[in-house]
């Protein structure tokens, strides 16, 4: 042995003399965080969502018809491997255009081996906001267009950032299933996450995957199909924390919901979805809503008290805090990584 001496730990490479070296210590981690640890990382029962499992009763089944093309949304935040695994998924039979009115690209082609299937790439977007020409494209084609299902793929080296797009996915109330890619670089880097217990918080089928390697997409695939096949949707669509200013989002939203529930059928859109939309002050909602001026003055009121509770003048970051609030609570209690890999607050 040299001296210094060259040591590489994880993803770490450190040059030290052997003098220096001798002087180093090495603590055991206390009981009660070893007890702490083992106990976050104790395997649970895979939750069976998205397949023949416990979710799945054959006697309530209503699967769509024979030979009706199965639509997929694929949809996710920029730079988290989307156009790899759309590129996994439908080889190179892919069509190219625009989406309608604007000059956006489509892409969309069927799942290779599966016949009247069409996955439909939509583009790169942070949230469901109406903020840029992207995210107007892709709310618009989920809510307009109707897809039988979406596969929301999220980056699980920044699963915090990514599952923001995923609560707001989840209000649109469409089948669904998570692909939660880039986990060979988790692993690489000492990670890990807890992919069932992610699944039974979420409510949703989470696949692991790796697009770049092809590694789980023949199972992701499964899971797709047999979500939309029978409409199999979110088993979950309240985040809010009831223990958060006593509760105030989660009574915003509720209150909002019992307001407009008959205009959001009207109008054709998710109930929850309108909801958050509303008390986030979306001008474009809340024209399809078509509100009467005693019903907006209400919505007000029920903004302005929980703005006033939790102590914030925009009801977008109150709502969008709900949302936040869950993703960094799931990340803390599923995810462990390496410190290089993930930043403690994103």
């Amino acid at each position: 042995m040299g001296d210094p001496v060259e040591l590489r730990i994880h993803s770490y490479e450190l040059t030290l003399r052997l003098a220096d070296a001798e002087q180093i210590e090495i603590d055991r981690v206390s009981p009660a965080k070893e007890k702490a640890e083992a106990e976050r990382k104790k395997a649970i029962p895979h939750p069976g969502l998205g397949e023949e499992g416990k979710y799945h009763s054959k006697a309530d089944e209503h699967p769509l018809p024979e030979g009706e093309t199965l639509t997929f949304a694929l949809a996710g935040n920029q730079n988290c491997g989307k156009t790899t695994l759309f590129n996994q998924l439908t080889g190179s039979n892919q069509h190219v255009g625009n989406f309608p009115g604007v000059t956006v690209d489509r892409k969309d082609g069927p799942i290779k081996g599966y016949e009247n299937t069409l996955v439909i790439d939509l583009p790169g977007i942070y949230s469901m906001s109406p903020y840029s020409s992207e995210e107007l494209v892709t709310r618009n084609f989920v809510l307009h267009e109707h897809p039988r299902g979406i596969i929301n793929i999220v980056d699980a080296t920044n699963i915090e950032r990514n599952l923001y797009l995923t609560m707001q996915l989840m209000e649109l109330d469409r089948p669904m299933v998570l692909a939660l890619n880039m986990m060979d670089e988790v692993r690489e880097n000492g990670g890990s996450v807890l992919v069932n217990e992610m699944e039974a918080m979420l409510g949703i089928p989470v696949v692991p995957i790796s697009a770049a390697k092809n590694e789980g997409i023949d199972e992701l695939i499964s899971h797709a199909l047999h979500t939309v096949k029978y409409q199999e949707c979110p088993r979950r669509q309240d985040f809010c924390d009831a223990s958060d200013h006593g509760g105030a989002v989660h009574r915003c939203l509720h209150g909002i919901m019992l307001l407009i529930e008959d205009h959001a059928a009207k109008a054709g859109i998710p109930l929850r979805f309108a909801a958050t939309k509303v008390a986030e002050g979306d001008p474009l909602i809340l024209e399809q809503l078509a509100l009467s001026e005693n019903e907006r003055e209400m919505i007000e009121h029920i903004v302005s008290q929980m703005e006033e509770e939790r102590g914030q003048k925009r009801g977008p970051a109150a709502v969008g805090e709900g949302h936040r609030l869950f993703t960094a609570g799931l990340r803390r209690h599923l995810c462990s990584h390496h410190p290089d890999l993930v930043p403690a607050d994103l």
